[in-house]
Parts: C-alpha cells; sequence; structure tokens
C-alpha cells in the first residue's frame, strides 16, 4: 500500500514538472519566433482564449476576495502583444493591499461597485485619493505604489489592463519586510529585530480585509487572515533566532492550497450576486457577514452585530456615544413620564376638591338616600368634577 501511494505521489510530481517543461518551452518558442506570423502557428486555437472564471493558473487569493491574472507567463497568447489584465474579485471590504507593477501604468474599471484608490507616484509626488464609481476607471503610473479597496458591503469586480504583457507586481509590506530585519528596523527608528519579525509574521495575504470602519459597518468580523505570501528567507536577510521563517517562496501569481473551498468542490467556484452581478469565490476563511447574531472583532465585547472595541482591543469612541446618548434620552423619557402622571394626578386631585354629589345612577344612590345627612347644606356650595358629572341629585330646599 505504502508503495503504490509513493509511486502515484512520484507520477504526479513528474507530470507536473513535464507539464511545467512544456509550457516554459512554449513560451520560450512563442518569444523567439521571427514574426507575428510564427507566433499564431505556434498556438491552438483555444489558446487565444482566456477564462478569468475557471483559470487554472494567475490566482491571487486572501481572507477579502482573489485576484486572476493574465499575463505573458500564464496566457503565452498575449506574448509579443505589449498588454496583460487582472480581474479582481472583491468580497466586503475587499483590500488589494499597496503594490507596484514595476513595468506597466495600469487602468483600472470599477464594473458595479465603489473602489476607494490611492497612489504615491515617486519621492516629492502628493498623494492621489479617489472614490472610483461603477462605469468609471482610475489610471495608476507605471511604477507607482498603489491600492484598492471595496468600500461596499456587496461582492464586486474591477478589471485592470496593463501597458506591458509582463507588468510584474511587488506586494509592498511584503517586500519592504522581507529585507533583512536589522535595516527595517533602522528605518523604522530602530525598534528592533524583535518588533520587526513580529510585525512581518502578521502581514495578511492579498486580497486581504480593509479598514475597521468598513467591517464594522458592513457588520463583518476581521478574523485570521492567512499569511502565505512572506518573502522567503535566505542567510542576509534571516529573521532573528526564535522567530519562524516562511516555510517555502511566495506564490503572487498561484493560488494558495488554503483557498480551496467547498463550493469549487461542488464544481460552483463563483457565487454571483443577484443584485451586484460580480462572481467572487469563497475564499473558506473565517470572515463572515452577520445582520442578527452577536459576533466579536478579535476578542471584543459585541451585541446586536456592533463591536464595543475596534480590532486593536481599543473601545469603539463612536458606539460608547451613542451608548450614552441612547442611556441620557432613555432617562429624558423615563423622567417626562413620571412629570406627566404626577401633573394628572394633581389636577384630578384639584378637581374632585368640594365636589360630593355626581350622578352616578340609581343603583348607587336610590332616592338619594345616602347623602341625606349632607343635603342641608345650599345648593350653590356643590361644585362638580367635570361637566358630565355637575348635576346633583336632588338639589337642597331653600325653606
Amino acid at each position: 500500500m505504502r508503495s503504490a501511494i509513493s509511486f502515484i505521489a512520484f507520477v504526479m510530481a513528474f507530470s507536473t514538472r513535464v507539464l511545467a517543461q512544456t509550457e516554459a518551452e512554449q513560451v520560450a518558442s512563442l518569444r523567439a519566433a521571427a514574426s507575428n506570423v510564427d507566433r499564431i502557428k505556434l498556438l491552438q486555437d483555444n489558446e487565444f482564449v482566456f477564462d478569468f472564471l475557471h483559470a487554472a493558473v494567475g490566482e491571487t487569493t486572501g481572507a477579502g476576495g482573489h485576484t486572476v491574472a493574465a499575463s505573458s507567463t500564464t496566457f503565452p497568447a498575449l506574448i509579443g502583444n505589449g498588454m496583460a489584465m487582472t480581474i479582481g474579485f472583491l468580497g466586503p471590504c475587499g483590500y488589494n493591499t499597496p503594490h507596484t507593477h514595476p513595468r506597466a501604468t495600469e487602468f483600472n474599471f470599477a464594473v458595479n461597485g465603489t473602489l476607494q484608490t490611492g497612489f504615491l507616484a515617486e519621492n516629492g509626488a502628493r498623494f492621489v485619493f479617489n472614490e472610483v464609481p461603477p462605469g468609471s476607471a482610475a489610471i495608476f503610473p507605471k511604477g507607482a505604489i498603489h491600492f484598492e479597496m471595496n468600500n461596499g458591503c456587496e461582492d464586486m469586480l474591477f478589471v485592470a489592463a496593463f501597458s506591458d504583457e509582463d507588468p510584474g507586481v511587488d506586494q509592498i509590506a511584503q517586500r519592504f519586510f522581507g529585507l533583512p530585519p536589522s535595516f527595517i528596523a533602522a528605518s523604522l527608528g530602530n525598534i528592533g529585530v524583535e518588533e520587526v519579525a513580529g510585525l512581518e509574521a502578521m502581514i495578511p495575504d492579498n486580497i486581504a480585509l480593509g479598514t475597521d470602519e468598513c467591517l464594522q459597518r458592513c457588520g463583518l468580523n476581521r478574523g485570521d487572515q492567512p499569511t502565505a505570501q512572506r518573502q522567503p528567507r535566505v542567510s542576509a536577510n534571516a529573521l532573528p533566532s526564535g522567530f519562524a521563517a516562511p516555510s517555502a517562496a511566495p506564490a503572487p501569481m498561484s493560488t494558495p492550497v488554503a483557498s480551496a473551498s467547498a463550493s469549487a468542490a461542488n464544481g460552483a467556484p463563483y457565487s454571483v450576486p443577484s443584485s451586484a452581478g460580480a462572481y467572487v469565490r469563497s475564499t473558506g476563511y473565517s470572515t463572515s457577514q452577520t445582520s442578527t447574531s452577536e459576533h466579536s472583532v478579535s476578542g471584543g465585547i459585541s451585541n446586536g452585530g456592533v463591536s464595543i472595541t475596534n480590532s486593536d482591543g481599543k473601545p469603539n469612541a463612536l458606539i460608547l456615544s451613542l451608548i450614552v446618548v441612547v442611556g441620557v434620552l432613555a432617562a429624558g423619557y423615563v423622567a417626562l413620564a413620571v412629570m406627566y402622571f404626577y401633573r394628572r394626578h394633581q389636577e384630578k386631585k384639584s378637581r374632585m376638591k368640594g365636589s360630593k354629589y355626581f350622578q352616578t345612577g340609581s343603583d348607587f344612590a336610590p332616592q338619594g338616600a345616602i347623602f341625606e345627612a349632607e343635603k342641608a347644606q345650599p345648593f350653590e356650595a356643590y361644585e362638580g368634577s367635570s361637566e358630565a358629572r355637575s348635576t346633583p341629585y336632588d338639589p337642597p330646599s331653600h325653606s
């Protein structure tokens, strides 16, 4: 049995290696082709079509969504055509973390949701920020540090076109913290290599979850996020003793193992929101969206879907302020109710003062016998408490 399993594993590894060699040879042949006519001869008809919805390569997945990239390495038909494309499938608050494309300008089109975008082109350049509504597109200059975030609570789609068939991508946080820890520590005011290593281990994979404001507005838990896209380590950029380095090189253009989902296994890898029309694959991570159940953000105490603490454990000033305001309003309503009933009681007592004779019916006072002792007083001395109850049974006689 063990030998059979070993044989199957060997066959799978060998097949993967042969396939990789075949793809590499195809790319090399396309690049070496003397003309575009020769390149077309090297490709089958179906190799001129890239399926973004069921791509076997080019996918990058995190807790907030995923992207699928068609470049010269994942879609060889692009070789010689000077362009590439990435489709972003962003869940609620999905965040394409800061990155650069060292060889291409990007033109990003928001399909069905609003993107918050920003970029820094170079030293001395001002920061550019935009809200990109559906049907609009934003441009990011070649090499600029930029980001995109779905600022809505529904799944959304973006389409990014590039001016080079091999645009490349550098995730800023992972690459910056992939430098030697001592140099990072010095760049950050000498915070210490242990602190650098601790921060590096927390950097979430792209696509990540976005800002606390968006998560709270959409009723989302941040939960645990994968950190598989960390920079691999060699002796020159090794982490300090006691800190674990990533076990494998990051795969920014491939699918992490953790991204497999039950929906994909059932042959339906994408969910299509009825209102938005976007396609977003289930990531399988712990992020959830609720409207009625209680949930917490990083250990915060919550009730009714709103956390009293932020993700860093600090009190949420907005929520606490709302609680105080609601408490003051409730106390005010109670005080008004007490005053209202007290005044009603006082008015009733005032009306009752001096009134003794009320028309309550013959069953209560047949022939007025009960009030014989009071009839000797003048009629004018008796006033009813209301217009409906002002008539005495028998007016006193003036003899």
